[in-house]
């Protein structure tokens, strides 16, 4: 539990570190964009993620699992070997297709010619971005946490250093010369990090070591691989469902303010890049202290995210002031509040699907529990644009389905392994943190500093009271910070 918790904490940092330096660029952006510019880049970045995603396979968190249990360096490279060659039996027809039929999507179906080149791009990118996750799941799954941690930080100050200066000089076509140039540089260094430790241990499976690895790694990335297609879908919904009937300007909005609301899933981002190897052998081993040991993790890392999104819903207003310097996005502002809910219910989500779901190979339940959030989150939209408008129906359906879904995985999971880790304390916490943001936007000057004092107040009272972190916890953490401010160990 200890292990877990220091790696979790120093993934924090890094995750951290890479989302503020992700924050900088992202705004920087969009000060150098005009609304409809940017909302005509996150169409193209919609349809082509959307596609892209089908390469996946879930080959990462498979590939991680079995590299964990593999004795002999050679067996690692066998396995990232292996991966590799399914990834790019379905990597090459994508890329292909995508960069062919580009004009056809651009002009025809979206009526925005202006994305077609941009789609090229994104295609010849995703050839070398089919490497990228596999690469990453050698170095988790071997465990070496801290040249992964390293990684994020320093591919995220590259990604600076490509994208704002290509942006400020070429536009929408800039956007996706950097997307490239990224990409390219990303997949050499992940090569590095990954594979240098195996010189001299790089021997290709044989052909009957070949097929017991295929059957061993598709057995757990099919339905892994059929979430992450439901889920990039179910996240570009504001993209493909605005961008069919509304202009690039209405896109360009809802993709602002999910953009602010996705930022939260760098917590869960960060626990999951630890506890998919640890809880998986966890479990295997001892399933009442992997119960013991996810359900008290599950509480702080809970309590993190609440706190964190209720902080940066509170004072959403301020901060995209802030970082836009105009009021050009304001119309994004009701809707963070929903969407910070949908995405603070989807981290809990990808923390259970790591954490639970995937060790105990719940393959069918984690495939239904996100097929439903999809179905729910479609279904939803077309109902409420009968009383809402369609911006604020699309962030109430995706928060609708993302809720849909926890209930749904919750019950599988109490049915399967007996396991019941989320109860009404989590739930109400969730509604004070929706009050919480819609309250921000309503106050202004000192009176809102002081209600949120007051806020936060309560809010931390709710935790200790729901016994999520104590009393001993919260004063520990105040004299850490305390130290390392003054600077004693």
């Amino acid at each position: 539990m200890k292990d877990l918790g220091r790696w979790q904490f120093i993934s924090f940092l890094s995750r951290g570190m890479a989302m503020a330096l992700g924050i900088i660029q992202s705004f920087v952006i969009i000060r150098i964009l005009s609304v409809q510019e940017w909302g005509l880049i996150q169409l193209a970045v919609s349809i082509g993620g959307a596609l892209g995603i089908y390469q996946h396979l879930g080959l990462a968190s498979a590939s991680t699992r079995e590299i964990s249990g593999a004795k002999k360096p050679e067996d690692v490279f066998k396995i990232f070997v292996t991966s590799i060659s399914i990834r790019y039996l379905i990597t090459l027809p994508i890329v292909f297709g995508l960069y062919f039929f580009s004009d056809k999507i651009a002009n025809d179906l979206y009526k925005s010619p202006e994305i077609s080149f941009p789609l090229k791009l994104y295609a010849a990118a995703l050839f070398f971005q089919g490497f990228q996750s596999i690469l990453n799941s050698v170095i988790s799954g071997m465990q070496r946490f801290k040249q992964l941690f390293i990684y994020q930080v320093a591919i995220s100050v590259v990604s600076i250093l490509l994208y704002i200066p290509l942006v400020y000089l070429f536009k929408i076509p800039g956007y996706f010369y950097a997307f490239f140039a990224f990409n390219v540089l990303n997949t050499l260094f992940l090569i590095f990090v990954a594979l240098i430790p195996l010189r001299g241990k790089m021997h290709l499976p044989s052909g009957k070591d070949y097929k017991l690895l295929f059957k061993d790694i598709f057995s757990i990335s099919i339905g892994i691989y059929v979430v992450k297609i439901i889920y990039t879908n179910w996240e570009k919904l504001g993209g493909t469902l605005l961008g069919l009937n509304n202009s690039a300007e209405i896109v360009g909005i809802y993709a602002f303010a999910a953009l602010f609301a996705k930022k939260i899933l760098s917590i869960s981002d960060a626990v999951t890049d630890v506890n998919l190897p640890v809880l998986s052998e966890k479990y295997q081993s001892d399933i009442e202290d992997f119960k013991r040991t996810f359900k008290y993790n599950f509480d702080k890392v809970f309590a993190l995210i609440i706190l964190s999104a209720a902080i940066a819903t509170y004072w959403s207003k301020e901060l995209i002031t802030l970082v836009v310097g105009s009021d050009k996005y304001n119309g994004s502002l009701d809707l963070v509040p929903v969407l910070v809910l949908a995405f603070v219910i989807y981290s809990v989500l990808n923390i259970v699907n790591s954490s639970v779901l995937i060790p105990v190979k719940m393959t069918k339940q984690m495939i239904f529990s996100f097929l439903f959030m999809l179905i729910m989150s479609v279904g939803s939209y077309f109902l409420l644009t009968f009383k809402l408008n369609s911006i604020n129906s699309m962030a109430w359906a995706v928060t609708i389905g993302a809720l849909s879904c926890l209930v749904v995985m919750l019950y599988f999971i109490s049915r399967k392994v007996s396991f019941v880790f989320f109860n009404h304390d989590h739930v109400l916490l969730l509604i004070q943190l929706y009050f919480i943001g819609w309250s921000g936007a309503y106050v202004s000057g000192i009176v809102k500093l002081g209600a949120f004092i007051v806020l936060m107040g309560l809010l931390i009272y709710a935790l200790l009271v729901s016994k999520l972190i104590t009393k001993s916890e919260l004063i520990s953490a105040k004299n850490k910070v305390v130290n390392k401010l003054s600077g004693r160990k």
